[in-house]
């Protein structure tokens, strides 16, 4: 018990001095409640911006790096989204940055992301390199800070599922806002502790736009949870 009790504090204490109190009470927090998904969901992700400023950083960086079912999925996405040629693309959520880094040979012209943290911001300006062909904004995506119809083509890549169902709802109607024609998801179906679970698809169904592909993610680990599709926003009469 006291060896225990000794690894804990050791552990707290180099929470603490990695990244300070704000990075140690996320941590507590998350082991505290990490197998109470219900609680989970109310208590961290009701409002998930302070939970990505923390999680947001070179430890998640190097967690998401050495999953090689996160690369093979991000290629798959990359691939997806150059058959539509976008001739500009939006990601919401983008991180780091690993998947505007695939996608950058296959967009013709502006390539932005934008997310709420600025600990994953602060990655991407690293992974991405020199300034110029990303572009790069802290925003929410239930309140985009772009004009209508400013992009061609939005992406969200496991995104929208880490919110609750009214912000869900917020992003999607923001990305009809902006998007010009195409709104391409990757966003797992299943619940957990930090997941919510959302048909995509069927929501924007739900709207009356037409859903061009929605399929699993064939190189994911479980690809029954998984949900790629792509939205035709061209096509409702609804606004």
């Amino acid at each position: 018990m006291r060896m225990d009790a000794t690894a804990t504090i050791s552990r707290a204490v180099a929470a603490y001095r990695h990244r300070g109190l704000g990075y140690l009470c996320y941590k507590v927090l998350k082991r505290a409640v990490q197998d109470r998904p219900s609680l989970a969901r109310r208590l961290l992700y009701r409002s998930p911006r302070w939970y990505w400023e923390q999680r947001g950083g070179a430890d998640y960086f190097a967690e998401q790096e050495a999953q090689r079912e996160r690369t093979a999925r991000s290629a798959f996405i990359a691939g997806a989204v150059a058959r539509y040629r976008p001739a500009s693309l939006l990601e919401i959520g983008c991180g780091y940055g690993k998947q505007l880094a695939r996608l950058r040979p296959f967009v013709a012209g502006r390539l932005t992301g934008t997310d709420w943290s600025g600990s994953q911001l602060a990655l991407a300006r690293s992974y991405l390199g020199p300034p110029g062909a990303f572009e790069l904004v802290r925003a929410d995506g239930t309140r985009l800070p772009f004009p209508d119809k400013a992009f061609d083509v939005v992406l969200t890549s496991a995104v929208i599922l880490h919110n609750s169902p009214a912000a869900a709802e917020a992003i999607r109607r923001e990305i009809c806002r902006v998007a010009r024609r195409i709104a391409v998801h990757n966003e797992d179906t299943n619940t957990s502790f930090s997941r919510f679970g959302y048909d995509t698809a069927a929501a924007y169904r739900a709207r009356g736009y037409r859903v061009l592909e929605c399929r699993p993610i064939p190189s994911a680990v479980d690809p029954a949870i998984t949900q790629f599709c792509v939205i035709d926003l061209s096509s409702s009469s609804r606004p």
